[in-house]
């Protein structure tokens, strides 16, 4: 899990509108990017694995509780941290039936 105050600093000033995707494996790294695909599994209360045809990333909600289910396909926006393997920290994700959830991360 990330705590870098640049890190930080992107999520913060990510805009709350979706960009189109792009395929995991082309996401940059520390920079607001929005990723799709299909929840492949649950991997801790706040955290899930997310498939596309390019690759798989864990995304990281927390604090927050998860709004997915396995097998569901979603659309997350958010920073792909620089730590390795680098998880995907969301800023927002949105459903197949179009409903949204945002995500706070304060760190100090």
């Amino acid at each position: 899990m990330i705590r870098s105050a640049a890190m930080a600093a992107v999520l913060l000033s990510a805009s709350a509108a979706f960009a189109a995707p792009v395929p995991i494996a082309k996401a940059p790294r520390g920079q607001p990017v929005t990723v799709s695909g299909k929840v492949m599994r649950i991997t801790d209360s706040d955290a899930f694995r997310l498939k596309d045809a390019s690759g798989v990333v864990t995304v990281y909600v927390g604090p927050h509780g998860l709004p997915v289910e396995v097998g569901e396909e979603v659309t997350v926006m958010g920073a792909l941290e620089e730590g390795f393997p680098p998880e995907f920290v969301a800023r927002a994700l949105r459903r197949a039936d179009g409903s949204e959830v945002a995500f706070r991360h304060d760190w100090a």
